[in-house]
């Protein structure tokens, strides 16, 4: 999992760290650095703890994380001939905050002193004390017939929880073509590649997926030929999409080289072109209505100003025939 520096906390992977070790509320956890990427983590369960006062391990925590750096190696020794002995019921040496569910208090909790330095480090990770190297996590194999419902799905890469760069409508979506080919559809990327192409892979596929649930027989060649394209890339990293692709195949074939797609092709056409007709014929009846509504108007102004137009015509005819 990945710890932020500058924000001092966890991000992805905390949910399957919890799951794989079966942790559960009111187990404690003490992050040791061991290395500048290293943490090491001892866990203490809630129920293998004991009612005693901290005050003495954060006396001793300091003394004893020196005494682990000098006797390093006499300690792997120790522990090599105490490898069977009894697993103790709780972390000696270590820092732990319990909650008191009576008080609502925090309270410190330590292991009985006076148990040797050794032991304590054998106890501590026989109690499972797991080292987390970089931003990796090793988790044990989960199998998609194990996933019972979306809030156990995870999409997990390379030791990488990648749930945080995608949208939970994204991964909603994925979960659902994953359930549709009972795996997951990333399980043979190739290794190394950068988590946040993987990411857009991803994302890429459920757009590109929802696109293809939404096409008609409207959609064009260029539209389906650019699909194929960007999940045959997918698909060369290692992607699950064999699936989409074979649908995007049989789609491209009903809609452009079947018969039945030419004679439907030519009846949406026929059917466009009726409409664009429809709509010319009722613009050139409000033309023509707006034409007669004009006709009459002048027809009305001819009766008006008929006479005394004829009136004036006449009169300029008398002086045209009049004697010199």
């Amino acid at each position: 999992m990945k710890y932020i520096a500058y924000k001092t906390g966890l991000s992805a992977g905390w949910r399957q760290f919890c799951v794989a070790h079966q942790l559960f509320e009111g187990d404690a956890l003490v992050f040791q650095l061991t290395g500048s990427c290293t943490l090491k983590v001892y866990i203490i369960r809630a129920n293998d703890l004991t009612e005693v006062d901290g005050a003495l391990c954060l006396l001793n925590l300091d003394a004893q994380i020196k005494q682990n750096v000098a006797d390093s190696a006499e300690m792997k020794t120790a522990a090599c001939k105490s490898s069977k002995r009894k697993r103790p019921r709780s972390l000696p040496q270590a820092v732990v905050q319990k909650k008191n569910k009576k008080s609502g208090q925090l309270r410190l909790s330590v292991p009985q002193a006076g148990q040797p330095a050794e032991q304590s480090e054998i106890d501590s990770e026989e109690v499972g004390s797991e080292v987390l190297e970089g931003f990796k996590l090793s988790l044990p194999t989960v199998h998609f017939k194990d996933i019972k419902s979306f809030e156990d799905f995870n999409i997990l890469v390379d030791g990488l929880v990648l749930d945080s760069e995608l949208s939970e409508d994204i991964r909603n979506k994925y979960y659902k073509l994953c359930c549709n080919q009972n795996a997951f559809l990333h399980d043979n990327l190739i290794k190394g590649v950068n988590f946040k192409l993987i990411a857009g892979i991803i994302s890429e596929t459920v757009n590109i997926a929802d696109a293809m649930r939404a096409c008609t027989l409207t959609t064009s060649r260029d539209k389906f030929a650019t699909w194929d394209k960007a999940l045959k890339a997918s698909e060369l990293f290692g992607m699950n999409v064999g699936f989409l692709r074979a649908r995007l195949s049989r789609l491209l074939s009903l809609a452009f080289d079947s018969e039945g797609a030419a004679k439907t092709r030519r009846y949406l056409e026929a059917r466009f072109e009726r409409v664009l007709t429809e709509d010319e014929i009722k613009s050139l009846e409000a033309k023509l209505v707006e034409l007669k509504d004009a006709y009459e108007r002048y027809g009305a102004n001819v009766e008006r100003l008929k006479s005394k137009a004829e009136g004036y015509d006449l009169k300029f005819q008398e002086q045209v025939l009049a004697p010199w």
